[in-house]
């Protein structure tokens, strides 16, 4: 019998051990659950703030974006307003009433040895012009092209734009955008 005794306290023994273990085992796994509700609940707080600071970037991003795309709406509404204004004034200098006789006080100065270029329009305009009847056309807006063997001389209104443009531009600016960035406080810079 001892040996009954002996397994007996053996398996009485192993089952307390078991017992042991097993609440152990329950309290362990009860403290990591709690830690991993810990876990998920700083993982869902860390979550909601970069999604909330990340939310906040994109709208600050749209709104530039947004900002940005109207600043080039209004800058090409301008920058087409100033071209038609420019466009108005050349029309305006074509037909005003010293026009012609400009254009003919430039070809006589130049000589009798000069070919004279014209635009289309001022061809048929001044046809009957003893100045003009040997003009040829060019692609030009108005104004008068004197060519002679040694040189070009360039008296279009598509030149003086080209040479003055920057400047007029600026100018006309001013004068149709007086609250916007002046040109006077971008010469200043410079």
């Amino acid at each position: 019998m001892p040996r009954d005794k002996v397994s007996a306290k053996i398996e009485a023994d192993a089952k307390a051990r078991v017992a042991e273990i097993q609440a152990e085992f329950a309290e362990r796994q009860k403290k990591l659950e709690t830690e991993q509700e810990e876990r998920k609940k700083a993982c869902r707080e860390e979550t909601k703030r970069l999604a909330a600071a990340e939310e906040e970037r994109l709208k600050r991003e749209i709104l530039s974006e947004a900002r940005l795309a109207a600043r080039r709406e209004i800058l090409a509404a301008k920058h087409q307003l100033i071209e038609e204004t420019l466009k108005r004034a050349a029309e305006k200098f074509t037909k005003s009433r010293n026009y012609e006789t400009l254009l003919a006080r430039i070809v006589a100065e130049q000589g009798s040895r000069t070919r004279v270029l014209l635009s289309a329009s001022d061809c048929k305009r001044f046809a009957k012009s003893v100045w003009a009847k040997k003009a040829d056309e060019a692609p030009i807006k108005g104004g008068v092209i004197l060519r002679t063997p040694a040189k070009d001389l360039n008296f279009s209104i598509d030149a003086a734009f080209e040479a003055l443009g920057e400047q007029l531009s600026l100018e006309v600016s001013d004068l149709l955008f007086p609250d916007s960035v002046s040109s006077k406080n971008l010469s200043k810079k410079k």
